[in-house]
C-alpha cells in the first residue's frame, strides 16, 4: 500500500510544477503501463474493475498529499522563486532522458526507423509553447466571477491537461501554462487550502474537465501503447525533450514582463537538486521496489 501512495505522491510533485509530468515518474519508476491499464478497467467495466479501483484509490491518495503539499508551497513562492524552480525542473527534466532510454533502449535499438517520431514530440511542445504568444482570454478575467465562454474554457484546459499528464513528456501544468490558467488555477487552489472558497467553482470546473478528459484519452494512449509501442517509445523521448524549451519559457507567462531561464537567472544549486530527485527515485525503485 505505501508503495502505491509513494507513487502517487511522486506524480503529484511532478503535475503540480511545469516540466516532467507525472506520466514521466510514472515511466521512470515502473508504474506507467500498470497505471493506464488500471485507469482503462475502471471506466472499462468487467471484472477488473474492483482491483483497479482499489490500486487507484491507493495511488490518489499519495496524489491528494503531494498536490495539496506543492500547492502549499508553490502558492507561496511562485513570485520570488521563480527561476529556482524552473532550475530543478529542468534537471528533473533533463535526468528524465537517460532513464527512459535505459529502461526501453532494446526497442529503441530495434525500431531505429521511427526515430522521426521523436521530431513529432519535440516540435508538438514546442509549438505548443509558441501558443502562448496569442494571449489567452483567461489572462484578463476573474476567476471568482467566470462567465460561460470563460468556464468552457477552463474545462477543456482541464482536459487537454490530463492527456498531457497521462503521457510521458509534457505536463499537465505545462499546459495550463500555456493556456495561461497555471497561476491563476494555482493561486486557487491556494485560496481553497486557506478556507477562501471564492475560486472554488472555476476548481470544479477544471476538475469536471480533468475527468472528461481522461475518460477520452485513457482509452486512445493505452491502444496506441499496444498497437505502436516502438513508435511511442519515440515520440514520448521528443514530448521530454520539448519540454525543456516549455521550461526554459514557463517564467515568462507565469510573471508579467519576466525572462525566460538563462545563464544570468538559472539556478545551479536547484538543477542539482532537480537531478538528485530523480537519481533519488531511480535508487528508490531498486533498492526498496519503489
Amino acid at each position: 500500500m505505501f508503495k502505491n501512495i509513494f507513487h502517487g505522491f511522486a506524480m503529484a510533485m511532478a503535475d503540480s510544477v511545469p516540466g516532467v509530468s507525472g506520466g514521466t515518474v510514472a515511466f521512470i519508476l515502473g508504474f506507467y503501463f500498470e497505471f493506464i491499464e488500471s485507469l482503462h478497467n475502471l471506466f472499462d467495466g468487467g471484472k477488473n474493475r474492483k482491483p483497479a479501483l482499489k490500486y487507484l484509490l491507493k495511488l490518489g491518495v499519495g496524489w491528494v498529499i503531494g498536490f495539496i503539499i506543492s500547492v502549499a508551497i508553490i502558492s507561496k513562492i511562485i513570485d520570488t522563486n521563480i527561476y529556482l524552480l524552473s532550475s530543478v525542473f529542468l534537471g528533473l527534466t533533463i535526468a528524465s532522458i537517460p532513464f527512459i532510454v535505459k529502461d526501453e533502449i532494446s526497442i529503441i535499438k530495434s525500431n531505429g526507423k521511427y526515430f522521426y517520431y521523436a521530431f513529432i514530440g519535440l516540435l508538438l511542445v514546442v509549438g505548443l509553447v509558441l501558443l502562448r504568444e496569442v494571449r489567452p482570454i483567461i489572462n484578463s478575467f476573474n476567476l471568482i466571477e467566470i462567465n460561460i465562454p470563460e468556464a468552457i474554457y477552463i474545462f477543456l484546459a482541464g482536459a487537454f491537461a490530463i492527456s498531457a499528464t497521462l503521457l510521458p513528456g509534457i505536463s499537465g501544468s505545462s499546459i495550463l501554462l500555456i493556456t495561461g490558467l497555471y497561476l491563476p488555477i494555482i493561486k486557487a487552489a491556494g485560496e481553497v487550502l486557506s478556507f477562501n472558497f471564492q475560486n472554488l467553482d472555476a476548481l470544479l470546473i477544471l476538475m469536471l474537465g480533468i475527468i472528461f478528459g481522461i475518460i477520452i484519452s485513457v482509452r486512445v494512449l493505452r491502444n496506441a501503447i499496444k498497437k505502436y509501442r516502438e513508435k511511442m517509445i519515440y515520440l514520448i523521448i521528443g514530448l521530454v525533450i520539448g519540454s525543456i524549451y516549455a521550461i526554459i519559457m514557463g517564467p515568462t507567462a507565469l510573471n508579467e514582463g519576466a525572462l525566460p531561464l538563462s545563464l544570468s537567472n538559472f539556478s545551479f544549486f536547484g538543477f542539482i537538486v532537480g537531478i538528485g530527485i530523480l537519481f533519488g527515485l531511480e535508487r528508490l525503485k531498486i533498492e526498496k521496489g519503489i
